[in-house]
């Protein structure tokens, strides 16, 4: 009855698949070729979760395809021995030949390709699996059809036994992949249903018809397998999706527009397709709020979505970074002309008033808009100008746009900033703050971070997020980030030996080639230990410049010098880029921090995250910490150690001192909001 069950079970499956299906049967029968989860889940899924899907079935054939070639050579071997003195036996070796040449070209393309983790396969990867599949498949079927029915009893025993192997432990390996399954049984079971025929033999008939429906056991179970998998692959889909989404406009949130921005570099590089960043706050929504509570200000926030969706375009994105602040990535801008239209064309959108509970609200936006390369090099510059600029554009009177260019009369010749540098450091208006790392258990202090100012005699005193922009695009940061260094480093020479002190460094800075000197010039002036020197880095800088990146930070390391990625879950960080990276510390960005008491998921990521450290021997410092409750959370969670305006603002060298010990109680504190002092500025990018 198990049989019959499951032949039943095959056959409807089959018939399910390809004719009770709202799809063509052909279509049915591509995607089932292809890997594809369509063929098995209705609802519809992204291109990305399709290549996932296909990406774990290639993984779990790997997993077993050694042991198979292995055993198919071997057992094509034993038999070329047994037949060796044999009239046959001159086919015997071509067809060992064969099952040889098809390992080794499996092989060597195994070890040929790169050895990475995917994280998707096209249907051209599903499609060699299945050919090889079948290949592998057609030479054991003709195994049994050419050699069976002339061979003596023994060698016809060994026969069997070799082909039900093959089947089998074939079907093990394809188990996850259907398709490729059947490619490789059809020819296999076909051979051998040849071979018995002809022998007309009770005995091996019965072997004929148990093997049929073993076989078609084991296509059921890779059926139900990856159909099941499918599933698993399509919820997968929509909690991501869900997890991707503003759960009020339906817009992508902070988390998703940081990944495109991400993908919009890697284009940037890859293909030179630029782009444009407008960063968007709506005009008078606070009053919005506060008169009218906050379901009116949600039915605002939802038409303002509807509005931006409509003036742009369909590949660019919109996204809701958080209250009434939008972002948009703008994509195929040849031009600044492109981007001014597309500002434009926003604001004219807004120009209409709001019907939001019978009353007509006159709401405006001010934008802010950096291109990439020139306003930005990588995911947090350009946030950073963008959202300058956004503030330039409020301070100016609001409803309207500024390019980032404009926001500082855009000093463009390089004589002319090299001329304001020189002034700069033999006025000595440029100089050093220093924010503390706290330990979040005893309140004392670790280190502190080093934090680039510039006391400019028009502008006033500017930060590293408004002044190193303008430094990487003119080619002067490397003068800035190598004085910077040597500053910090005199400065923590003078502190207690059991504070450490911490160094951002751009991502064109580690792009020099005599950047490892210039640290090693730094150490050796000041007499600082390199090992109480910590250098800040984005994942953007390090992937930026690939192995030779690495190679330069694992030498600064065997000097003792440790290094931390900055700004963990925000530009290019994932679990995949974790593995292999020359790092001691990670660091959790602030706007995951800042939303650790209202939002549970920013709460899971947290401690996700600082779990995660622990497995990988890494230390943790969470950034932004403002609230006694965000610190008992952190400390809660694990994290040791913490940075952020609860404890001090960054100060001036001279007035840290009565910081080195500790801290006492603390009380809750709130950082400036001036777009001047974010608590979080790097010091050299």
């Amino acid at each position: 009855m198990m049989f019959l069950s499951a032949f039943s079970g095959a056959l409807s499956r089959l018939r399910a698949y390809f004719f009770d299906s709202d799809k063509s049967c052909l279509a049915r029968l591509r995607h089932f070729l292809e890997g594809d989860p369509l063929a098995f889940e209705a609802c519809p899924l992204s291109p990305s979760v399709r290549g996932r899907f296909r990406a774990e079935q290639l993984t779990d054939l790997e997993r077993g395809t050694p042991v198979i070639l292995l055993v198919s050579c071997f057992s094509a071997l034993t038999f070329l021995l047994l037949m060796w003195e044999t009239p046959v036996a001159g086919q015997v070796e071509v067809w060992t030949a064969l099952v040889f040449c098809l390992a080794g070209i499996v092989y060597a393309r195994r070890v040929s390709a790169p050895q990475r983790h995917r994280s998707a396969v096209s249907a051209n990867g599903v499609w060699r699996a299945t050919a090889n599949a079948f290949l592998h498949g057609a030479l054991w079927g003709v195994f049994p059809a050419f050699f069976f029915a002339d061979s003596p009893l023994p060698q016809q025993l060994v026969i069997v036994g070799f082909v039900l192997s093959t089947l089998f432990g074939g079907g093990f390996a394809l188990c996850m992949i259907p398709g490729a399954l059947l490619a490789h049984v059809a020819p296999i079971w076909a051979g051998f249903a040849v071979a018995l025929l002809s022998k007309h033999d009770p005995v091996f008939d019965v072997v004929g018809f148990a093997t049929t429906l073993y076989s078609l056991v084991m296509i059921n179970g890779a059926f139900k397998r990856a159909e099941a998998a499918a599933q698993r692959c399509a919820a997968e889909a929509a909690a991501q999706e869900g997890a991707l989404r503003d759960e009020l406009t339906l817009l992508p949130n902070r988390v998703a527009f940081r990944e495109e921005l991400a993908r919009s570099f890697a284009r940037l590089a890859r293909k030179d397709e630029r782009f444009a960043l407008m960063c968007l706050d709506l005009d008078g929504f606070k009053n919005v709020n506060d008169s009218m509570g906050h379901e009116a200000g949600d039915l605002v926030l939802v038409e303002a979505a509807r509005r931006l969706k409509a003036s742009t375009r369909e590949n660019d994105l919109v996204a809701r970074l958080g209250g009434d602040e939008f972002a948009l990535i703008a994509v195929d801008i040849r031009n600044v002309e492109d981007a001014v239209t597309i500002a434009r064309r926003i604001l004219a959108s807004f120009r209409a008033p709001f019907e939001v509970e019978g009353r007509s609200l006159q709401i405006s936006t001010s934008i802010g808009v950096a291109i990439a390369p020139s306003d930005g090099v990588d995911p947090e510059s350009i946030m950073r100008n963008a959202d300058s600029a956004m503030y330039a554009t409020k301070q100016a009177g609001r409803c309207g746009y500024t390019l980032f260019r404009d926001r500082f009369g855009f000093i463009a010749e390089r004589n002319t900033l090299g001329a304001e540098l020189d002034r700069a450091f033999a006025e000595h208006e440029l100089f050093m703050v220093y924010q503390p790392f706290v330990d979040s258990q005893s309140c004392e202090t670790t280190g502190f971070e080093a934090l680039l100012r510039w006391r400019h005699p028009v502008r006033g005193v500017l930060s590293a997020a408004e002044i190193v922009p303008l430094f990487e695009r003119e080619g002067q940061i490397e003068r800035v980030g190598s004085w910077a260094l040597r500053e910090a480093t005199a400065a923590a020479q003078e502190w207690p030996s059991h504070l450490r002190l911490a160094v951002n460094v751009s991502a064109l800075q580690l792009r020099k080639h005599d950047f490892e000197e210039i640290v090693r010039e730094a150490l050796n002036a000041s007499g600082l230990e390199p090992g109480r020197l910590e250098l800040e880095l984005t994942e953007t800088a390090m992937i930026l410049d690939g192995e030779k990146a690495y190679d330069m930070l694992a030498n600064l390391r065997q000097l003792g010098v440790k290094t931390a990625l900055d700004d963990l879950g925000t530009g290019y960080s994932s679990l995949a880029n974790l593995v292999g990276l020359p790092l001691d510390r990670l660091k959790i960005d602030r706007s995951f921090v800042a939303n650790l008491e209202t939002n549970p998921m920013c709460a899971s990521v947290v401690k996700l995250t600082i779990e995660l450290a622990r497995s990988l021997s890494l230390s943790v410092t969470a950034e932004g910490v403002e609230t006694a409750r965000q610190l008992k959370m952190l400390s809660e969670f694990g994290c040791r150690e913490v940075q952020g305006y609860l404890f001090s603002a960054p100060r001036p060298v001279r007035q840290i001192g009565d910081l080195f010990g500790g801290f006492p109680i603390v009380e809750e504190a709130r950082a400036p909001t001036s777009q001047h002092e974010p608590g979080r500025l790097a010091a050299a990018g």
